[in-house]
């Protein structure tokens, strides 16, 4: 479920199976269920999450467009072979990029 909260979104997600309930998740950019991922804005990075635990698995840090991240940020998805599909507009020229990247479900250590 996701409810629009003044200038953003929060989501909520819920697996019958186990009868649980994510905390809610704000600024959800694209969910995998599969694997229980969701990419998430967090400042001017992408973070994927672990869905329920919110445990960080990657972060990625680019040379996004100026302003929000949501408007740099023209496309994201995971796709069934396990990456992510990220394209966005990079630097003060706006050139579009286009990456695919693969995401492990192994938290990373800080």
């Amino acid at each position: 479920m996701r409810f629009e909260i003044g200038a953003g979104h929060v989501s909520y997600f819920f697996e019958a199976k186990r009868r649980r309930l994510s905390p809610p998740r704000p600024d959800v950019l694209a969910v995998d269920i599969r694997r229980q991922l969701i990419a998430q804005a967090d400042g001017r990075a992408v973070a994927v999450r672990l869905l329920f635990s919110g445990r960080e698995v990657a972060r990625l840090d680019r040379d996004w467009a100026p302003g929000p991240l949501r408007a740099a940020i023209t496309a994201i998805h995971f796709d069934p072979d396990t990456r992510l599909t990220l394209s966005y507009l990079r630097g003060a020229s706006r050139e579009p990029v286009t990456e695919r990247l693969s995401i492990s479900v192994i938290p990373r250590r800080k």
